[in-house]
């Protein structure tokens, strides 16, 4: 496993390079049409501008551009169910070949999603998941569970390491997002399993900044007029930890963050100490992954059940296993921690 992630992992930076170099901010969510017989796949996402999910659009049309399909990019401004659904209603309408999900709640999409599935359009999740009920089959970008024990892993070893004294906040976003809530609970978990090493430790509450800027600004500050001695903000979300960062840098506070987010965002804060670690996984092979995921569906090359494949261009082919939800997933690979070491590698990237 070390040796093939090593390999992706190689050919993912080039890749990301190349599209660094070669797309603009103006052209990356662009549509791409290879022509009228071709079918149509659409990445869906809850969030339109996050930068992360643009750049997961960029290797999505690149498999796309690749193999000779049209593909487009939409999505609402705001991270809501309601919203999403008028979206996919509105692709559903226009009679698309297949469907890449962000999805912004795990159950409340299931009735648009399976109006679709039902006029044989091909549906998948990816980054969030919709339920098993309403996909065919989901890509996981990296261990669930291993992302969210490693973000408070990092928050002990902030507060000094195990048995050390410290206060932890926790910035999410929407609670509707299963995969924000799985790394929450992932978190928790990890507490509970290592009692001693916790034992001084104070988690609080989960905060929501429901993945706007404006609001993860405002529970980053509260956090902090709350709890001055607050020792490190946890936030699994891209546009949280940046928040946060930002918060503290204009605080003067000690506060150090860690959680997911973007070395090309980070990088600033990572220098300046503000940032201890944070992780992610390469965003363009994420959605490159999600395109050819929805192909496979879409083209009958997998029905999404256990043990069957979805070939996926350069990075290879992968066999859908069991998800922990009752669903099937294909999984990307492995996360990467960036620190101090290793940011200057990824800054420019993505």
């Amino acid at each position: 496993m070390k040796k093939r992630v090593t390999t992706l992992l190689a050919a993912c930076m080039i890749t990301a390079s190349m599209f660094s170099m070669n797309v603009g901010a103006e052209d990356a969510t662009a549509d791409y049409t290879a022509g009228a017989d071709a079918p149509t796949y659409v990445m869906v996402s809850k969030t339109l501008s996050d930068p992360i999910f643009i750049d997961m659009y960029v290797g999505f049309s690149e498999f796309c551009q690749a193999e000779g399909f049209n593909c487009m990019y939409r999505g609402t401004d705001e991270p809501t169910a309601e919203k999403e659904i008028e979206v996919i209603s509105q692709l559903i309408a226009q009679g698309v070949d297949g469907l890449a999900v962000i999805a912004a709640d795990f159950d409340a999409l299931e009735p648009i999603l399976t109006q679709a599935m039902g006029q044989g359009i091909a549906v998948i999740t990816f980054d969030s998941a919709a339920n098993p009920d309403s996909r065919q089959l989901h890509v996981e970008q990296a261990s669930i569970d291993e992302v969210g024990r490693a973000q408070m892993n990092s928050a002990l070893e902030i507060c000094g390491g195990p048995g050390s004294e410290g206060v932890v906040g926790i910035l999410s976003a929407q609670p509707e997002s299963q995969l924000h809530a799985d790394w929450c609970a992932a978190m928790l978990k990890e507490v509970e399993d290592n009692p001693e090493d916790y034992a001084n430790i104070q988690v609080l509450d989960i905060a929501y900044g429901d993945d706007l800027p404006d609001k993860s600004t405002t529970e980053a500050q509260a956090m902090l007029q709350n709890y001055p001695d607050i020792d490190v903000i946890i936030s699994p979300t891209t546009v949280g930890i940046l928040s946060a960062a930002k918060v503290i840098q204009d605080q003067g506070s000690d506060c150090k963050v860690t959680g997911v987010g973007l070395p090309s965002e980070m990088a600033p804060y990572i220098e300046n100490g503000i940032c201890y670690d944070f992780y992610l996984w390469n965003p363009y092979d994420q959605g490159y992954l999600a395109a050819a995921a929805v192909n496979s569906i879409a083209s009958g090359e997998s029905t999404g059940a256990v043990g069957d494949t979805v070939t996926a261009g350069r990075l290879g082919t992968f066999t859908v296993e069991e998800y922990y939800d009752g669903g099937t997933q294909v999984l990307l690979g492995e996360p990467i921690r960036f620190t101090s070491e290793n940011i200057d590698e990824y800054k420019d990237l993505f």
